[in-house]
């Protein structure tokens, strides 16, 4: 009986390096489209989503900017957090990619599209849309991101 003895770098859950390094660069790949999606979508809805409109001068002041700046920066710290924690594989990050770049097209389309609220006598317009959407696309950006992490396996 003959006993065979490896010696080498040791596994962690039995994958070796190479297959971890390969996991971390694909959650890097994953990471940084799903950025690139919110940032595009807070650019387009920063460019083209209607602005405030006020006063007898009827100032024009663009509120989708920076309330699309605030909420992506919202968004863009649950993702980082998302993947520097790990969602649980490979897998998993297609589907958060794809489901956060989902919220944020929507938030870009609702925000460009939808009508503005006119009130008073001298016409003051208010996009609602354009102030609610970013913000309710970097709550969803956080549940996602939850709901992802409290999953992972």
């Amino acid at each position: 009986m003959q006993i065979e003895t490896r010696i080498g770098p040791p596994q962690l859950n039995g994958r070796g390096p190479t297959e971890e390094r390969d996991e971390r660069r694909t959650g890097y790949v994953f990471g940084g489209l799903t950025l690139v999606g919110i940032w595009l979508a807070v650019v387009f809805t920063s460019i083209f989503a209607p602005d405030m409109v006020t006063g007898s001068t009827q100032d024009h002041f663009p509120v989708a900017l920076v309330v699309a700046l605030l909420a992506g920066l919202a968004a863009t710290r649950s993702v980082v957090r998302a993947f520097s924690h790990g969602l649980g594989g490979t897998s998993r990050w297609g589907v958060y990619a794809l489901m956060v770049a989902g919220v944020w097209l929507a938030v870009t389309l609702v925000s460009i599209y939808t009508p503005v609220m006119i009130t008073g006598s001298d016409p003051t317009r208010v996009p609602i849309a354009a102030i609610v959407a970013p913000i309710a696309g970097a709550i969803l950006t956080g549940a996602i991101t939850e709901i992802f992490s409290a999953i992972k396996r």
